[in-house]
């Protein structure tokens, strides 16, 4: 928690100061939404096998085959399709519709009942991730060309913490919801959790963006 704690700080005076005063808010509004991400994906990142094998009995090989099937669309859409997405819909609206693709494709992977039902939500699950990229853009606008360095740098921190707090939250609430003594059923419990941590960043970047059209419009 200090480690975590001090890189949290640290990263967040950082962009207090290089940000304008009309930038700030808009800046913190993007980056808390980065980091819901992030603790987000790890419903996915820290929780597949255990669910996978959980829910529909999954050897360790469908689980690797799934787990390639993942990286092969995550690698389409990052390495083709966001070169098509940002030119015509702009990063505004890439990050609108890259958080609600993977607040569904996690939606859906929380209440999927068949095995197969895994491979066909990773399509829509997979398109969110033309949202991260849209995310880091539109915050290093915001900043001078000689203190881009020091700005990835810092969201490199950010989302390094997430890393630390988003698995043992998922696989805890994974646990959680499925030993012996649990209230209720409910494996896809780490992924509901991401769904909503989704929807809430969507909030977030709205409030952001109109934040700062309220300014312009002032100004």
């Amino acid at each position: 928690a200090g480690l975590t704690g001090a890189s949290i700080s640290t990263a967040s005076a950082y962009i207090a100061d290089i940000s304008t005063d009309e930038d700030r808010a808009k800046n913190f509004g993007l980056i808390v939404a980065l980091i819901l991400v992030n603790i987000g994906a790890h419903a996915v990142q820290s929780n597949w096998s255990f669910f996978t094998m959980y829910k529909f009995d999954w050897t360790e090989r469908m689980v690797g085959i799934s787990l390639g099937v993942l990286g092969l669309v995550v690698g389409l859409v990052q390495g083709g399709l966001i070169r098509w997405t940002t030119p015509k819909f702009g990063e505004e609206k890439n990050i609108y519709y890259g958080l609600t693709f993977y607040a569904i494709g996690l939606l859906l992977f929380a209440f999927a009942n068949q095995g197969w039902m895994m491979f066909v939500f990773l399509i829509p699950y997979c398109l969110g991730g033309i949202c991260g990229p849209a995310l880091q853009s539109v915050i290093s606008k915001n900043v001078p060309s000689n203190e881009q360095g020091e700005l990835q740098g810092a969201l490199t921190s950010l989302i390094s913490a997430t890393s630390i707090i988003g698995p043992p939250m998922m696989t805890n609430l994974f646990y959680y919801f499925t030993h012996d003594e649990a209230p209720f059923e409910f494996s896809g419990a780490p992924f509901f959790l991401g769904f909503i941590l989704m929807a809430i960043s969507v909030v977030m970047v709205y409030f952001a963006f109109q934040r700062n059209k309220d300014k312009t419009v002032e100004s």
